[in-house]
């Protein structure tokens, strides 16, 4: 009976091949090749239900090669197959498609393996689309996954297994045979390169989308991964499923993220980098703008830009998710493949920029608000102040700048920039002055002089920014005189620092006290070696008269 019904089967198939060919006109000789699938090798057991998914170029038409193989569709389910109603050919439109393989126990014998042939066929052209193993009677494959507890617990073939995006996610293989993993989709890492079992044996494997190539790991994925004898007599399939990288990690490559200056024209950006040690520091340039590329899930990715500012003392910040602040001289233009250019406009004025990059989930959760919990900042617990979250400024930020004119080689008159907060709390400069024939005294005519500012402020801080390319205590260093040679010593009335935050020296006065003389800051090249060599420059600060002194 088994034989009639596989003869008849055999005959069905063939009449819908001749039937295909004989449709064909004498056009086909005109006709454009295709570019077929690659071919796929699926195995399972007798009832078992496969996945076989491609990618058609051009209408096409799936034929079996046997009758133990067939296809399973909304038209004739599994159910129906059991009933003997099955379908052995099926047809669908160009696209990326998923069809169903079923496998039965027609015409098998014990210990033999038996292969049957998916055939597709386009534009009146055909190819072997997939080959599919029936496994021989009396071999058996487990797969395992960690469940609760850390207990293994058995994982069908349709319920497949998940790659990981960081981290390998652990399984645990044993059979009956000797086996080894083969087949393995480009995309999946396999933890030690290979998986091979023995005989009743359990092998431990990890399995990850692969390192370094975002055009995969960015983007879901599905395979097969294939278990297989030595013997060829068995081959069992498991889908591989990938979801994706984390949705709110990303990376990206391109310059670092500090040390940034732009023209005020916006059509030049500088970017300072350090030396090593005994060497002399860079400067890279870029024109018209910056290029960058990210990896996020699926390039879902959102700019957030925050300007920085002051006000009555305090440092504030204006962010792009607030239309009212006005953020909008910075801009990120998207291009494919995660690239991205960072532009800036023109200004007149000088201002301080921060540009963010935030896969989407995360962005959403920051641009619902900014300030909370979730947001961009967090609180700073020596100023209990907020500032902006270390964690973002180390993988999301893709540039920290100051928009300025660029100081050039020669310039008399920029050697400093001192800037306060008025009596009315606005932000002010105070006037500096260029002293060149003070050069017998420290040798050097890049000499300045300005006077202290007087706020009427109860704490009185202001800010020098010597602006000296490179980085403080790596390629300058300062100190502070005072009354002649004397060093200069913090009290509680006044305080001389360093600002890691603004990268200038803040000094700060209690109740607008004035200096009892003046104050020099020197500023000196460090050598290799790392003591203070030649002097750079030198800043003057004369006190304000008709104020109380320091006691």
């Amino acid at each position: 009976m088994k034989k009639n019904k596989f003869t008849l089967g055999w005959f069905f198939i063939s009449l819908l091949m001749a039937f295909a060919v004989t449709a064909c006109d004498d056009d086909d000789n005109d006709v454009v090749n295709v570019t077929f699938p690659e071919k796929q090798t699926i195995g399972g057991a007798v009832n078992d239900v496969k996945e076989l998914t491609f990618d058609a170029t051009a209408d096409w038409t799936l034929t079996s090669s046997t009758t133990w193989c067939y296809f399973i569709t909304e038209e004739t389910p599994a159910a129906k197959a059991a009933e003997g109603v099955k379908e052995y050919a099926i047809s669908g439109k160009a696209g990326k498609q998923t069809v169903t393989i079923g496998i039965s126990e027609e015409g098998q014998e014990y210990d033999q393996a038996t292969v049957a042939s998916i055939i597709i066929r386009m534009n009146g052209q055909e190819a072997v689309l997939a080959e599919v193993t029936r496994n021989a009677a009396g071999r058996t494959f487990k797969l395992y996954k960690k469940g609760e507890g850390d207990a293994w617990v058995e994982v069908s073939a349709e319920e497949g297994i998940e790659a990981g995006y960081d981290d390998f996610i652990q399984y645990k293989a044993e059979a009956n045979f000797r086996f080894a993993a083969t087949n393995r989709p480009e995309w999946l890492s396999i933890e030690g390169g290979s998986i091979v079992g023995a005989t009743n044996q359990a092998v431990l494997f990890g399995i990850k989308v692969i390192d370094n190539r975002p055009d995969f790991s960015k983007y879901a994925q599905k395979g097969n991964l294939n278990f297989q004898d030595e013997e060829g007599k068995s081959v069992f399939t498991y889908a591989v499923d990938y979801k994706g990288m984390n949705p709110e990690a990303m990376s990206y490559e391109g310059p670092k993220q500090w040390n940034w200056t732009v023209a005020k024209d916006g059509k030049t950006y500088y970017q300072t980098n350090s030396g090593i040690s005994g060497t002399e520091e860079t400067i890279s340039e870029y024109r018209k703008f910056v290029e960058f590329t990210i990896t996020a899930k699926d390039d879902e990715f959102e700019p957030i830009f925050v300007e920085e500012y002051q006000k009555s003392g305090m440092t504030m910040y204006r962010l792009s998710v607030y239309p009212e602040d006005n953020v909008n001289w910075m801009h990120v233009t998207k291009y494919e493949n995660g690239k991205v250019r960072v532009t800036v406009d023109e200004s007149e004025e000088e201002r301080t920029g921060y540009v963010f990059v935030f896969p989407k989930a995360l962005y959403d959760k920051i641009a619902e608000d900014p300030f909370g919990d979730n947001g961009l900042f967090e609180m700073n617990p020596e100023t209990s102040t907020q500032q902006l979250k270390y964690e973002y400024t180390e993988n999301n930020l893709l540039m920290n700048f100051v928009q300025k004119e660029q100081k050039q080689a020669g310039d008399e008159g920029s050697g400093f920039k001192i800037t306060y907060t008025d009596s009315e709390g606005s932000p002010a400069e105070a006037e500096i002055t260029h002293k060149p024939e003070l050069s017998n005294n420290y040798g050097t005519e890049d000499c300045y002089e300005f006077t202290q500012p007087q706020t009427g402020m109860i704490d009185q801080s202001f800010y020098i920014d010597p602006m000296l390319e490179g980085t403080y205590d790596v390629d300058w260093t300062y100190s502070v005189l005072y009354k002649g040679d004397n060093e200069y010593t913090d009290t509680e009335e006044h305080v001389i620092e360093w600002d890691n935050d603004k990268k200038q020296i803040k000094v700060w006065y209690q109740n607008s006290m004035a200096a009892e003389a003046n104050i020099e800051f020197i500023f000196k090249k460090k050598t290799s070696d790392g003591w203070p060599g030649e002097t750079l420059k030198v800043l003057l600060m004369v006190p304000h008269t008709n104020a109380e002194t320091q006691k």
